[in-house]
């Protein structure tokens, strides 16, 4: 019988296409995974850039709101408005512009213009070991000349100087005339608008509320509202926690002695009160001097040379002279530019303020000072004192 034949070997062209179809899958399913990776990572990119944008913006806004917020805290404001009229133009202004929508404008004019007469001071620190800051232009030219009208006027009695057994200033202590040989003379804060406006500009340098700078009579009435509410930790005291300014004058040769401002309290007194800060205002500076009308000037031409020069004269009093001398001297502070004591000059208008108590609460010897001797003309300024906690 015949053979059974071979079964038929595939062709060629089958073969191909055999090949040629798992060819193509294995390149469709690549080109799958690579879109897919490729997506995947632009998703990525996208989100990755998107929060990058959003964390500067962030950062952005924040620093932004951060600047506006302290550009919005105003300086210290000094103001000559005596105080039941500003509050009482306050209280009318803010119930207009509650009652009234459309006094929201002037509302915002009127705040622009008080910022606009606000005053900045600079603090320049010249002692840490004691605590001494320098104030240059604390007092406006007109404030000075004010100060000096009252020092030389009818108005207020310029007495000699007097110390008491203790060593600090008082007024009704024993005169030594060889430790301190000047006049001076007191006004208090209601004196007048310019003397207020002097007390609350210190206020607010020394970070204390200004209405504990006056009596508890002036404090409490009924267009300042509720006291127990609004402080509950207002201090056990009706009276004002500062001393009346006092006015000085330092003649030719005439110079204070090394001493302290603070006084040790008695030890029954449960509030322990001292002398926390002083404050000296400079009233006339090294080279100024009075004229024939009382106006401070300044030593600085031939025309003042010429004019000085008659006035130099016995009969002529001492305020027509150009002041020299009378620096304040600390004898204990010893800083990189002063090795034998920190040495202030005399300027018109400069404040000094320096602590006579420590941070822990001691009194702080290191802020023993002095006045130093004229050495002719005639130097003016004026002593604020702050008690803690309350005066005694």
């Amino acid at each position: 019988s015949p053979s059974p034949s071979p079964s038929p070997s595939p062709s060629p062209s089958i073969r191909f296409q055999k090949h040629g179809t798992f060819v193509l899958s294995v390149l469709l399913l690549a080109t799958l995974l690579f879109s897919h990776q490729r997506a995947t990572l632009s998703n990525v990119k996208s989100t990755t850039t998107t929060t990058t944008t959003a964390t500067t913006t962030t950062m952005t806004t924040t620093t932004a709101r951060d600047a506006n917020e302290m550009n919005a805290r105003p300086p210290p404001v000094s103001s000559s408005m005596p105080r039941n009229e500003r509050r009482k133009n306050d209280r009318r202004h803010n119930n207009a512009t509650a009652t009234n929508p459309a006094t929201t404008r002037h509302h915002h004019h009127h705040h622009h213009h008080h910022r606009a007469n606000t005053t900045t001071l600079a603090l320049r620190v010249l002692s840490i070991a004691p605590r001494i800051l320098e104030i240059p232009k604390f007092l406006s030219p007109v404030e000075v000349q004010h100060l000096l009208d009252l020092a030389t006027g009818p108005s207020v009695s310029m007495e000699p100087s007097t110390v008491s057994s203790s060593g600090d200033v008082s007024v009704r202590g024993a005169t030594k005339p060889d430790a301190r040989s000047s006049t001076g003379g007191w006004i208090h804060r209601e004196h007048d608008v310019v003397v207020d406006a002097v007390f609350r500009r210190a206020a607010d340098l020394m970070g204390v509320e200004e209405e504990l700078f006056r009596d508890g009579a002036a404090r409490d009435d009924d267009d300042y509202g509720d006291r127990e509410d609004e402080h509950p930790n207002r201090l056990p005291t009706n009276h004002r926690i500062v001393e009346a300014m006092q006015l000085l004058r330092y003649g030719p040769g005439e110079e204070y002695a090394a001493h302290h401002d603070f006084v040790y309290p008695s030890v029954n007194n449960r509030y322990q009160p001292r002398r926390f800060a002083t404050m000296l205002l400079y009233l006339t500076g090294e080279g100024d001097f009075l004229d024939e009308r009382g106006v401070r000037r300044r030593f600085s031409s031939s025309a003042d040379s010429s004019s000085n020069s008659s006035s130099s004269s016995s009969s002529s009093p001492p305020e027509r002279s150009p002041l020299r001398g009378g620096e304040t001297v600390f004898p204990r502070a010893i800083t990189t530019q002063f090795h034998d004591g920190v040495k202030v000059k005399p300027q018109s208008g400069k404040a000094v303020l320096f602590y006579n108590v420590l941070p822990d609460g001691n009194m702080d010897d290191l802020s023993q000072h002095a006045g130093g001797k004229v050495e002719s003309g005639v130097k003016y300024l004026a002593n604020i004192w702050v008690w803690d906690p309350i005066i005694n």
